[in-house]
């Protein structure tokens, strides 16, 4: 049997790549993420047209560890470009394919090579997703993520709901308001404000009692009553 070997798959996107870069786009976003990552500098609608092309190649009946191998090769790379094109195939992902233990690689792409551009695709996307698909593990996993010294983490508790609409567990939400509310972070704060504004578009009341009764302020409080 072949052994299975991700690189292969990856080799036609770095390819791609080169043909696309440009250094003084790469400093420029360099700068916009400041100086975290290093970038090609190939503009967005470039990146997409290639990373459709690979995703096309890719086989349709990729296993649970064949797709989080491409995805942890992808997100070993050096330049940002690679990141986002691993986003984007795994926001993209059918329901079938989302998988109980993937838990455990969410919590690893947003702990490594972290800024607010990938911990929010993916907390307000995939793992948006995965709680749907399993509420059972809701209470599990947010309860550990809660407790933890990442305020990415964090974070991420804050905003996997984001795109719930009216069907936002607002105990749970509130819950961890209350909890953050002290934690002076910005984007902790952002993080707040930005779900309690989601929400307000579908419970307005709700929200605006909310804010009054636990006396949200700053950041937070501009945030969430943007739209009350």
């Amino acid at each position: 049997m072949e052994t299975f070997n991700s690189s292969a798959f990856i080799s036609f996107l770095s390819a791609e790549f080169l043909k696309y870069r440009n250094e003084q786009n790469g400093l420029s976003m360099s700068k916009y993420m400041k100086d975290r990552f290093l970038f090609y500098g190939i503009k967005a609608e470039d990146r997409k047209r290639i990373q459709k092309v690979w995703v096309s190649q890719l086989p349709k009946d990729l296993s649970f560890e064949q797709r989080w191998e491409i995805l942890m090769e992808l997100w070993e790379k050096d330049q940002r470009e690679y990141q986002y094109v691993a986003i984007d195939w795994l926001n993209s992902w059918k329901k079938e394919w989302i998988h109980p233990e993937d838990i455990k690689q969410l919590r690893w792409l947003i702990e490594n090579k972290t800024w607010w551009d990938s911990v929010d695709a993916i907390a307000s996307n995939y793992l948006g997703k995965f709680a749907k698909k399993f509420p059972e593990m809701v209470k599990e996993f947010v309860e550990d993520w809660r407790n933890e010294s990442n305020f990415w983490i964090n974070r991420s508790c804050l905003i996997f709901q984001l795109k719930y609409k009216k069907e936002v567990d607002f105990e749970l939400l509130k819950s961890l308001i209350v909890q953050f509310q002290p934690n002076k972070e910005f984007f902790i704060q952002k993080a707040i404000g930005w779900s309690l504004r989601q929400y307000s578009k579908f419970a307005p009341d709700e929200v605006r009692d909310f804010v009054k009764e636990i006396k949200l302020s700053g950041l937070a409080y501009r945030e969430a009553t943007k739209y009350i």
